[in-house]
């Protein structure tokens, strides 16, 4: 698998400086394989790093595993910040929030019954916390410099209650020596921004090809595109019986995308929000997530019906 992620990256370097009517979709194909080898390389080496440092795998799903798989949302939101496309910006967030939700989490539950950290309601409300926030910014429909700094406090906080924690909770146990996962994480880590940059860019070129507007896209197709690391690693992380890395590297990683990514990209350019029904289904799901997981509903039926929301959410946007 190996030398096939390093011919996929290599491959995608060169569609990219390329001019070609169907590169989008070879940049999409490629894209993600190197998505799921490096998700499946990541997941291994995150469980290796966790338990040589004593760090439980939720906490390791929060952190190193949420972060990565946020390469993709940060690239993406802050270019288009920089670039004056702030609608990318916000719809890529929200979208990929909604996404990890609705999407990921829905298909985590159906693979097969979950069971995730005794601090994954706690964290889930630290996630409803900064999604009220977000909520509280966006009444005066823009989000400026400071919200940006309030944003990114808030992720300090919640790494500083991480490190607080790690006492606590029962540690990870992987099957890798610590050189080897260190190595994985590397690699898998560098497959999954390659990957998830590869395929943002053919999304985008087929989103281009059929004439769709800039905000469907970015809460849709850019948003699916940049949650691939995140909808491979849970999976894989599920299949692999991490349920606390799948669990939260879904919470992690709406966490970093509303405190890094998103407080970083409107600290660069002001992004104007509209309560919407993106907006709407970005808080939704984050209360539904909670009540998920504070009830522990994971049956399949709780599956499906993510899965209806989350076809109903892409609906609502193209109408």
């Amino acid at each position: 698998m190996t030398a096939f992620l390093v011919l996929s990256i290599m491959l995608i370097f060169y569609i990219q400086t390329i001019s070609w009517k169907w590169a989008s979709i070879f940049l999409l194909l490629f894209g993600g394989f190197a998505l799921v080898a490096g998700s499946d390389l990541f997941v291994e080496g995150a469980a290796g790093f966790a338990a040589k440092f004593g760090i439980s795998e939720h906490a390791i799903g929060l952190t190193i595993v949420a972060f990565g798989t946020s390469l993709p949302e940060f690239a993406v939101s802050f270019i288009a910040a920089l670039q004056k496309h702030a609608s990318i910006s916000i719809g890529n967030v929200l979208g990929s929030n909604v996404t990890n939700i609705l999407l990921i989490m829905g298909i985590a539950i159906l693979i097969m019954p979950l069971k995730p950290s005794k601090f994954a309601f706690k964290d889930s409300t630290y996630m409803v916390i900064v999604s009220i926030m977000l909520l509280l910014m966006a009444f005066d429909g823009k989000l400026q410099i400071y919200d940006g700094i309030l944003l990114l406090s808030f992720y300090a906080f919640f790494i500083y209650i991480l490190y607080k924690r790690k006492s606590i909770e029962a540690t990870c146990e992987a099957k890798i020596g610590f050189p080897l996962a260190l190595f994985f994480l590397i690699i898998g880590g560098i497959a999954i921004a390659i990957g998830g940059d590869a395929t943002v860019d053919g999304a985008i070129g087929m989103a281009k090809i059929m004439n769709v507007g800039e905000l469907a896209v970015a809460a849709s197709i850019v948003a699916f595109g940049t949650s691939l690391p995140e909808f491979m690693t849970s999976v894989m992380a599920t299949i692999k019986r991490y349920h606390g890395i799948a669990i939260g590297n879904i919470i992690g990683s709406n966490v970093v995308n509303l405190g890094v990514v998103l407080g970083s990209s409107c600290i660069v350019r002001n992004i104007s929000v509209s309560m919407d029904s993106t907006f709407l289904f970005f808080i939704l799901s984050s209360f539904i997530a909670l009540t998920v997981v504070g009830k522990k509903w994971y049956g399949k039926i709780v599956g499906i019906a993510f899965l209806i929301l989350y076809i109903l959410f892409i609906i609502l946007l193209y109408i």
